[in-house]
């Protein structure tokens, strides 16, 4: 396989097949999280892919890494003095989730951020934890992704990023391992297409068949873990 026939894969083929000329994604889709704050530099009409953000915080994050270091010793000495700001492609991101669910008759109630639901106190309901492993974004797989999911809207006179399809990259490009198990105790694995390195076939549609909620929750914990945003214009 030549060169240029790898890099149109590396979206992956049937990624393509996701992406929507609908114009309200841009009120739909590209609707700002209540916990997510950002401002932009400029105030005008952008018709780029490219996010023109003079700042970006994870609101609720910075709530919970607060709340989890009460109970850390304040003389404990600091593993990272510095800020991870480089990438290293070796190393999987890991993202963490808590279910709750009804052990008699297999109903799910809750499915969030571990620490968001205080588990001692329930008693009949269980709770499950998984994990989901990706490999890290870089900048130039954003500017790609970004790219290959813009779609211009006639009304508004710009470039819009559909969500819906970014978030599709990320899942199929990115996710690695997971510890999922179906109703049987069965695990899933996940399998990686040799030709474009991403979720093979089988895998995403395997994956898709989990409740909504489920992967709703799994990529925003992703993308806050990023820091990752989507408007590009006020």
């Amino acid at each position: 396989m030549s060169a240029e026939e790898k890099n149109k894969n590396i979206l992956g083929p049937e990624v393509k097949n996701v992406e929507s000329k609908d114009t309200t994604v841009k009120s739909g889709d590209n609707v700002p999280d209540t916990d997510m704050a950002w401002s932009n530099a400029d105030g005008g009409s952008v018709s780029s892919v490219a996010p023109s953000i003079n700042s970006v915080t994870d609101t609720e994050g910075i709530s919970l890494a607060e709340q989890k270091s009460l109970g850390v010793e304040s003389k404990q000495e600091a593993k990272f003095p510095f800020p991870q700001l480089f990438i290293k492609a070796e190393e999987l991101i890991n993202i963490d989730i808590e279910v709750v669910f009804d052990p008699y008759e297999g109903d799910i109630y809750s499915i969030s951020q571990p620490g968001m639901l205080d588990a001692s106190q329930l008693e009949s309901l269980k709770v499950a934890q998984y994990y989901f492993k990706f490999r890290p974004v870089t900048y130039d797989d954003m500017h790609k992704y970004r790219k290959e999911a813009s779609v211009y809207d006639p009304k508004a006179g710009e470039l819009i990023i559909n969500r819906l399809q970014l978030r599709t990259f990320f899942l199929i490009n990115h996710l690695r391992e997971t510890n999922l198990v179906d109703s049987e105790g069965n695990k899933f694995v996940i399998e990686i297409d040799e030709e474009t390195n991403n979720m093979s076939l089988q895998s995403i549609m395997q994956i898709f068949q989990t409740v909504p909620a489920l992967l709703d929750v799994v990529m925003t914990l992703f993308e806050r873990k990023l820091l990752i945003l989507f408007q590009v214009s006020n």
